[in-house]
């Protein structure tokens, strides 16, 4: 008789399941619908992420701008300060056409303790137009044991939403190039603005997109800062390739936009690259298509932390990441944090995925991030 084994079906752990199952019930729009971006555009961003943010130069050109901030609210309730404002982005200044009207505008929101003290920034993640969700898990109960924070609205969501835009869909590839570039210069001005009213220490979180924009914001401080990157990677080239979410991109358009001869003409004579010669010995090799190869190497060359500063204090980064995640997948030959940030510390989330982790984690992830404040209170006491 054979065994009965092979006839069992191998199931997938719950919470890889739920990854899979919440994303075949989105109704989603495809994500990157109108191209890759402007050839300009990514000459632009790939001068300046190799020139600028690679040197953790960033705050030299936000310092000098010191964009003005506005702040249209403050109250003043059970010894907590709530402030609402916004200012005009240092990368809208830099760069006008990577940040066309209302975008250029970064709003946020503080919650600050009259009794000072440390502060984190949380960012959003993917689909997170509002405040609503990082004020009910995260501000609210991190209030209660005196940490600060700050909501700041990604570039392209929220008020800052292009009007012929779709929901989160962001439209071209360089949109999030545009973000993450925007989000450093921004997320580390707001720091400035926090210490000029005497708060500190820092550290700046969030989950999924969010890890990876917090990630690259911590990179370029020139403070030592806590990062906690939750539910992200070191690059995001294999979630758009490979993971749950990479079926909405819309490969279709942008593998056509590849094959157009005047448009590869003006991508292939952007400086210090050599991005379709890459693309072309990929396919060769892996047999995929021309997009999604380049799809691979531009999110490497733009979103990895290997072309990105090690942090001031890698002692202070703190990563969480999922076993069973479907969204950010890791491997695929990419760098570990272990090996780009030394004395990293790195919390795997057994049995969990992407989704679970989100609705069941928040006390975990608010516990690290008070410990870090905590610790690196201890160091500035040791320093004075």
């Amino acid at each position: 008789m054979a065994p009965l084994t092979p006839l069992i079906p191998i199931l997938p752990s719950v919470a890889r399941h739920v990854d899979l199952k919440f994303r075949s019930a989105l109704i989603l729009s495809q994500l990157f619908t109108k191209s890759w971006g402007h050839p300009d555009v990514i000459k632009q961003m790939a001068k300046y992420r190799r020139e600028v943010m690679s040197k953790r130069l960033v705050m030299d050109y936000v310092k000098e701008l010191n964009p003005q901030i506005d702040l249209v609210k403050k109250v003043s309730k059970n010894g907590v300060t709530s402030y609402e404002g916004f200012f005009t982005s240092p990368h809208a200044v830099l760069f006008p056409d990577h940040m066309p009207g209302k975008v250029a505008r970064a709003h946020f929101r503080a919650y600050l303790p009259d009794t000072h003290g440390p502060v984190c920034i949380h960012l959003a993640g993917t689909g997170d137009h509002s405040y609503f969700r990082r004020q009910y898990f995260l501000v609210d109960e991190m209030l209660k044991d005196g940490v600060g924070s700050i909501l700041i609205q990604n570039p392209f969501y929220g008020d800052r939403k292009p009007p012929n835009q779709f929901r989160s869909s962001l439209q071209n590839v360089t949109d999030l190039f545009v973000m993450g570039a925007a989000l450093i210069a921004e997320c580390n001005h707001l720091f400035n603005w926090a210490e000029s009213l005497g708060y500190g220490p820092f550290a700046i979180s969030g989950v999924s997109m969010g890890g990876f924009m917090a990630q690259l914001a911590g990179t370029n401080s020139q403070r030592p800062v806590g990062i906690v990157p939750i539910l992200a990677w070191t690059t995001a080239s294999p979630s758009y390739t490979e993971g749950a979410i990479s079926p909405a991109v819309n490969y279709p358009l942008l593998q056509k936009q590849l094959e157009d001869a005047h448009y590869t003409d003006k991508i292939r004579k952007i400086p210090d690259q050599n991005w379709l010669d890459r693309m072309h010995e990929m396919t060769a090799k892996n047999g995929e298509t021309e997009a999604r190869n380049m799809m691979r190497i531009l999110m490497d060359d733009f979103t990895s932390l290997e072309f990105y500063p090690t942090p001031l204090d890698t002692s202070l980064c703190h990563v969480f990441l999922a076993d069973q995640d479907q969204y950010v997948l890791r491997g695929q030959g990419t760098p570990t944090y272990e090996q780009l940030w030394p004395n990293v510390t790195v919390e795997m989330m057994s049995g969990q995925g992407h989704v679970t982790s989100y609705f069941l984690k928040h006390n975990l992830w608010r516990k690290r991030i008070m410990e870090l404040l905590k610790r690196q209170q201890q160091k500035d006491q040791k320093k004075n």
